[in-house]
């Protein structure tokens, strides 16, 4: 080969070698991922409210809040042992999630999260997911919250403290970062935390650790569009002048002409060209805007989230697409609207997706359960949103159904009859799998019946379950085995069926 060509040749490859690897704005930098889009889903760690306390606080009870309910009792137990914070990792890694937007509710000691948050979502619920996620293909990137005062903490509202001054940019903001700096990167309790925290590509190239927050927008007096999005460099700076960490944020912008909080709100076409600019700014990563709307239409709905969506997009910053399961908050918040959760929805959302390119994409929510926003598979529409998001994620959700009740609701565990009048018999089908204890919850999460199984005999495979003095109505049926835990939807009647 001619010398010149031999060049050339290797100036091709050194080109192409070094343009696969150049940092791209926005996506994961960790090794392993780098250039990789975000997937991501917001979950809430800890057990669900139930009564029982596993941290340093005991939350109210609020299973009457809950409009959905997962199929499997083992994503309600978070706390209760690491086999099921495994499971529930897993369970997202399988759907082809690669970051958790873990929600995060104020500093260790306070007691925010035992009055705001939906599930037990302690600091040290936190640290368990930082442990539940080593050895995995999975990062974590925490959420930062607001949330009203308390008895015990002046709480934290994100449109009250930003950007703050110059001098001094918004206090409590930089005062939560640098918690959740100082007890993962700086002093973590394990060595291997570091690791977990998602990092992304800046527009310089350089990384930068996820944080993502929600409800942006400012009460700020005379705020102007330079100044709102200078704030966000203002705070990175503040945060790696006291920890010498380099931050980067994923913003939930809240849209203008809407019942979203904030006298300022950012518009792309106003503020987007200065959000650009800030280095600190490596994402738009909305939470359920259309909430803002007040409209539950769905064909009204994804028009508008359609809108929103691509006007952010055109601004050039990354853009990380929301995909919602849908809303129904209908116990806690009465007024809002309910919507989703219906194939129709999906097929929406799915067509935004197909038409914008999106590559990058969060799931709000996970585990929402009292506001009927919920990723896995429920009692209510089975494993429906979790195959969805299997497909858009490129998941292998044949891993999980088969761990999951998605499967065994139709396949391992039997109620005859169903509907039922008086009692019916429960049977487990796989072989070698028995009967520990059930549980039967009305549609206001309230336990009616909980028995454990005891059979000197040996193992139990089936049970009697009797509904005499039972309400008519729609009933889960909640079981433990030695396997696995499964929920069946069961209907009570009070009187027979009629023939057709």
């Amino acid at each position: 080969m001619p010398k010149f060509l031999a060049s050339l040749s290797a100036a091709l490859f050194l080109f192409q070698f070094t343009f696969a690897d150049d940092p791209v704005i926005g996506k994961l930098a960790n090794p392993g991922f780098e250039n990789m889009p975000i997937q991501s889903v917001f979950f809430f760690t800890g057990n669900w409210r139930n009564g029982v306390q596993f941290y340093d606080y005991k939350p109210t009870d609020n299973r009457g809040l809950f409009t959905l309910h997962p199929s499997d009792a083992r994503h309600l137990g978070w706390s209760e042992n690491q086999a099921n914070r495994d499971f529930t990792v897993q369970t997202m890694i399988d759907a082809g999630v690669n970051v958790i937007n873990m929600s995060y509710w104020g500093l260790p000691g306070t007691d925010n999260w035992a009055y705001w948050s939906p599930m037990q979502s302690s600091t040290a619920s936190h640290d368990e997911l930082f442990n539940a996620a080593l050895g995995k293909e999975i990062l974590i990137a925490p959420y930062i919250e607001s949330f009203a005062p308390t008895d015990k903490d002046e709480g934290y509202i994100f449109v009250d403290d930003f950007p703050g001054t110059i001098a001094n940019p918004a206090p409590l903001l930089v005062s939560k970062i640098e918690d959740l700096v100082n007890r993962y990167l700086v002093n973590p309790a394990n060595a291997q935390w570091p690791s977990k925290w998602a990092r992304v590509y800046d527009q310089n190239g350089h990384e930068r650790y996820l944080v993502s927050i929600i409800h942006v927008a400012s009460n700020q007096e005379s705020i102007t569009d330079q100044e709102f999005a200078a704030g966000f460099d203002r705070v990175a700076g503040k945060v790696f002048e006291n920890t010498g960490v380099h931050v980067g944020f994923a913003l939930d912008i809240l849209p203008p002409d809407s019942y979203a909080p904030g006298n300022f709100k950012a518009t792309p076409s106003s503020t987007g060209s200065f959000l650009a600019q800030q280095a600190s700014v490596c994402a738009i990563q909305c939470f359920l805007p259309e909430i803002w709307t007040g409209m539950s239409n769905e064909n009204d709905l994804i028009n508008w989230k359609r809108s929103y969506h691509l006007s952010w997009k055109n601004t050039g910053i990354p853009f990380i697409h929301d995909l919602t399961p849908g809303y129904d908050a209908q116990i806690v918040f009465p007024s809002s609207p309910v919507y989703g959760n219906t194939q129709s929805w999906r097929d929406l959302q799915t067509q935004a997706i197909n038409d914008f390119g999106s590559q990058s994409m969060t799931i709000n929510a996970w585990n929402g359960y009292t506001e009927g926003m919920a990723a896995i598979p429920t009692v209510q529409y089975g494993n429906a949103t979790y195959l969805w998001i299997c497909t858009h994620f490129g998941g292998n959700c044949s891993n999980s159904t088969e761990r999951m009740s998605g499967r065994s609701l139709s396949e391992n565990l039997e109620v005859l009859p169903n509907p039922v009048l008086y009692h019916a018999e429960v049977r487990l089908r796989e072989q070698g799998e028995h009967f520990i204890s059930y549980k039967i919850i009305d549609s206001n999460g309230i336990i009616l019946k909980a028995l454990k199984i005891r059979n000197n005999n040996g193992p139990v495979a089936s049970v009697d379950i009797h509904m005499d003095n039972t309400l008519p109505g729609l009933y889960f049926l909640i079981v433990k085995t030695n396997r696995s835990s499964y929920a069946k939807k069961v209907i009570k009647l009070d009187y027979p069926l009629q023939a057709p």
